[in-house]
């Protein structure tokens, strides 16, 4: 793709101050940045929301220099149908909202309190989160499908009992039993990935699997045990 194709997909993709040639977003330092270093769309859990990646910038009036205070609306293909909408005190966006093509809202931000609401174009949750903790839910249903914490993931099912949870720290994942017994250990090295050995346990408690990763890949002997402790395979990497 050519430097000039690619300038265009970014217009395309990046248009939230389509409209507003008098505004313009800058650093702390006066510099201007385009808006998709401001914005972006993400997928997450099958929804489509939007996010704000960089909290610092300014959104400013570029011939006075004053900070912004008011609305921005970007429209669907229907200009009168809304897609998009943030709102600014001094520059500063405070809440951001999306609508579906139906016209249904879609995702409600409110940035003062770091709580966010995601939903179907049916109207249902699909996504909740607060400055500790978000929520995932299964699909057409009110039910929590997952919770993700600062170092924690706990699953559940449908029913909302607790399936599995995993806790992560700087040189580990331990993934747990919902009872609480270790369901696995992953080492890993920051910036390499899986490194040091790695176990898998049986709900019993029973090893299932022993094995070294070096800079993500299996190398030595690695063992695999049946729910009894008898070695089934010993793989040579």
């Amino acid at each position: 793709m050519s430097a000039c194709s690619e300038e265009q997909s970014a217009r395309q993709q990046h248009y939230f101050l389509k409209g507003y040639d008098e505004l313009e977003f800058r650093t702390t330092d006066g510099v201007k940045v385009h808006p998709d270093q401001f914005i972006q769309a993400r997928q997450r859990n099958g929804h489509r929301f939007y996010e704000v990646v960089d909290t610092s910038l300014t959104l400013v009036h570029k011939i006075t220099d004053e900070p912004y205070d008011g609305y921005i609306r970007t429209f669907h293909r229907d200009r009168y149908n809304l897609n998009l909408q943030g709102e600014f005190e001094n520059g500063k966006m405070f809440r951001l909202r999306y609508w579906h093509p139906n016209r249904t809202l879609g995702m409600d931000a409110d940035l003062r309190d770091s709580t966010l609401s995601v939903w179907t174009s049916a109207g249902k949750i699909g996504i909740e989160a607060n400055a500790d903790e978000i929520y995932y839910y299964y699909p057409g249903q009110n039910a929590i499908k997952e919770i993700i914490s600062d170092t924690m993931r706990s699953y559940f099912d449908t029913e909302g009992n607790l399936e599995h949870y995993s806790i992560y720290t700087d040189t580990a994942s331990i993934h747990y039993y919902a009872n609480g017994q270790k369901r696995a250990f992953y080492p890993f090295t920051q910036n390499v990935g899986l490194h040091g050995m790695v176990k898998e346990w049986y709900p019993n408690g029973q090893l299932k699997v022993k094995g070294r990763y070096e800079n993500r890949k299996q190398v030595g002997t690695w063992t695999k045990y049946d729910s009894l402790g008898n070695v089934e395979e010993r793989i040579e990497y």
